[in-house]
């Protein structure tokens, strides 16, 4: 007699359970953006890591994550304004929305094949000899080059600031070549440069 009752419950209140999945979905997978700086980036590898400055401490940064920002790469200490999301490894940045470039610590990138830069601002002038050479090779991308001077002394670096203070572009392989050369904690260094004859 008691199984007429049973079936009218079963389809009451089933509408009104389903309006809370909805709840989910509000906000973007990171969250709220945060504030971050720059830890370390390596483009090569292609991920580095950001300080949150929540305090919760660092998040890993993908440089996928950079790409869909515009960007290749981000310098040790710019401030960022990401979302943050967990990923296998803990938190991640999700997404960039905007980087601050100015408060970058450009001592933190590696000094690399640039050449003598810190020696520039030491060098005396009236200390330059003149001296001829045949340019060794010469590379517009990396900005310097070499001069070899058959004098039994190491080859003199030329940076491509010489070449544009002489009014030049460039010099060939085996050009010949006048310089004024100094003596740097590095090496020989042309000050002034022009084409031999």
């Amino acid at each position: 007699m008691g199984l007429g009752g049973g079936s009218s419950s079963s389809s009451s209140g089933g509408g009104s359970s389903m309006g809370g999945g909805s709840f989910q979905r509000e906000g973007p997978p990171g969250g709220p953006p945060t504030d971050a700086v720059v830890k370390w980036f390596n483009p090569e590898k292609g991920f580095g890591f950001v300080e949150l400055g929540n305090g919760s401490g660092d998040a890993f940064l993908h440089i996928g994550v950079l790409h869909n920002s515009g960007r290749d790469s981000v310098s040790p200490g710019a401030k960022m304004k990401v979302t943050v999301g967990t990923g296998q490894k803990g938190p991640q940045v999700v997404s960039v929305i905007e980087v601050d470039e100015s408060t970058a610590t450009q001592a933190a990138r590696p000094a690399g094949p640039r050449g003598p830069r810190p020696a520039r601002a030491q060098i005396d002038l009236s200390t330059a000899t003149e001296v001829a050479g045949t340019v060794k090779w010469f590379s517009p991308d990396k900005g310097y080059g070499f001069v070899a001077t058959g004098d039994g002394a190491k080859d003199v670096f030329v940076h491509v600031s010489i070449l544009e203070k002489a009014g030049l572009t460039g010099v060939n392989e085996s050009q010949k070549v006048s310089m004024r050369v100094v003596e740097t904690p590095k090496g020989r260094e042309a000050v002034s440069i022009s084409l031999a004859e």
